[in-house]
């Protein structure tokens, strides 16, 4: 199909067999863990819990360490359990990022600035930013 210059656009519309009947036009697919609840009548005690006190559903080696982080209020036992959720390959980028403000709470920025170092690299290209931008608070703290 070709076009003249100054002569108005001209539209096709597509031939039917473009069309795939067979298949069913469907949303895409999201991870049960992030689809909303149908009904308030099917919110439980725990996921109340876990909005309450913001801290994500499951039983992984991150979502111990920011239930300890959070709930139990235990930043050092915390720190082990990030360095075990980073090990373990469990949410790196979060683990690495809420380990090292924590260890900032404790004035640990030395330990927090050498960690992130050392394990940016396992983190997403998209992550680098915010983790330079931590790294660049506990920078300002250390000096």
């Amino acid at each position: 199909m070709t076009f003249e210059r100054n002569s108005p656009a001209k539209y096709m519309t597509p031939p039917s067999s473009w069309k795939n009947s067979s298949k069913p036009l469907r949303s895409p697919t999201v991870p049960y863990s992030e689809r909303k609840k149908s009904s308030p009548a099917s919110v439980n005690k725990d996921d109340l819990f876990h909005v309450i006190h913001k801290v994500p559903s499951g039983d992984s080696p991150y979502v111990k360490a920011k239930q300890v982080q959070l709930v139990e209020k235990d930043p050092g036992r915390a720190i082990s359990l990030f360095w075990a959720a980073i090990n373990a390959g469990d949410r790196v980028e979060s683990a690495l990022k809420d380990m090292a403000l924590v260890m900032k709470q404790l004035n640990r920025s030395d330990e927090a600035i050498e960690a992130i170092k050392s394990f940016r690299h396992l983190c997403p290209s998209d992550s680098q930013e915010s983790l330079d931008n931590i790294l660049v608070e506990l920078f300002k703290v250390r000096n």
